[in-house]
């Protein structure tokens, strides 16, 4: 019975049930020591009462196990219904009947006493052990389907918890495969622009994008990659660029080396780095410089972009794909726990002064 009873129920909760069952008995069993040695019949009755008692418990344990399976086995794994509490009153009730004759037997044939093993004396008995009999049967169906609930309860969190991370990293996977056809070709038409003027140009920016196809397509995986890698690829990314902008385009990057191992998203930068280009240039803006510094501070690291070409028109901007997409990888990567700001502003630091547009990023501090 040990056997299919395990399949049913885990072994965990026969072990609650065994030890709930125990305490029940042995209260019960203090209780009638106590009324037999208040009618000074103890020493007479104590080795009956412990023979007694320790049929009671294996074939009450017996009746109340084999009561669970056959429920079990008959409604499945459904919850407690008005059908399922009829059957348990009913095999409650008979517990109490099935305990009297049990000791009717045992009065008879083990202790020799005289006394009528009947139908009327089984009814009788039975009706005085009722409430016991009653309460430790129900007592142990309720722990059985509380905790059938919370393991039920437990395995639902665990799978939504399972399908909302499946849909984060096909989320995250879909972004990432939106964004390659983008810089792809935004990079194509700064190349084309270059074929009449400088082939020599032309022919490095194809090598460059070559190199970063190669990086971007080994990222399709990749939800996090190490800082250095990120740099690199952004490193390459300007020069790709700077071929087309000449001098231009200026770019200041201020990057320590205590950040090469921490974790960021792939090609976070870049979509900011390509709207600099993009949006930044005007007739009143024929040069731009771009600072790029990143820090670590505590267990968040603080990115900056800013650069000094034509502000925002509105503020905040209305994003296109590309820091759209990158702000939506943010989201589901980091599930909220990141901030971002964009917004003009001005800027006396160095050899740079004016108005600047600045892009600041809080990213959770991540390490390999």
């Amino acid at each position: 019975m040990g056997k299919h009873f395990g399949k049913l129920i885990d072994k965990k909760l026969v072990q609650v049930l065994l030890v709930y069952y125990l305490i029940a008995y042995i209260i019960d069993f203090v209780g009638t020591v106590l009324i037999y040695h208040q009618q000074n019949e103890l020493d007479v009755l104590i080795r009956e009462l412990l023979i007694q008692y320790g049929v009671f418990f294996v074939t009450k344990l017996a009746y109340i196990f084999t009561a669970l399976l056959l429920t079990k086995k008959i409604f499945g794994g459904k919850t407690l219904n008005p059908l399922m509490l009829s059957v348990h009153l009913l095999l409650a009730s008979l517990l109490a009947f099935y305990t009297a004759g049990i000791g009717l037997l045992l009065d008879v044939h083990v202790f020799s006493k005289v006394a009528a093993l009947s139908i009327e004396s089984i009814f009788i008995r039975g009706l005085s052990g009722l409430s016991f009999n009653f309460f430790v049967y129900f007592s142990m169906i309720a722990i059985v389907y509380a905790y059938q609930y919370l393991i039920q309860q437990k395995k639902d969190e665990l799978e939504a918890s399972q399908l909302k991370t499946k849909l984060l990293d096909s989320k995250v996977k879909a972004l990432q495969a939106q964004l390659n056809p983008h810089f792809l070709f935004n990079a194509l038409n700064g190349i084309s622009s270059l074929i009449n003027d400088n082939k020599l140009k032309a022919q490095d920016a194809i090598a460059d994008l070559s190199y970063l196809l190669r990086c971007t397509l080994n990222l399709q995986e990749t939800k996090l990659t190490r800082f250095q890698d990120e740099l690199s690829l952004l490193k390459t990314y300007i020069n790709m660029e700077r071929l087309r902008y000449d001098d231009k385009w200026l770019v200041d990057l201020d990057i320590p080396k205590e950040l090469d191992e921490y974790l960021i998203p792939p090609l976070l930068l870049q979509p900011f780095i390509e709207n600099t280009i993009k949006h930044g240039f005007s007739e009143k803006h024929q040069n731009i410089k771009t600072q790029i510094w990143a820090r670590l501070n505590g267990d968040v690291i603080n990115i900056n972009i800013v650069n000094n070409g034509k502000p925002l028109e509105i503020e905040p901007p209305v994003f296109g794909l590309g820091i759209g997409n990158v702000l939506a990888r943010l989201n589901s990567l980091f599930r909220g726990d990141f901030d971002f700001k964009i917004f003009n502003d001005s800027l006396k630091s160095g050899e740079q002064t004016g108005s600047v547009v600045w892009v600041k990023l809080q990213l959770p501090a991540l390490r390999v």
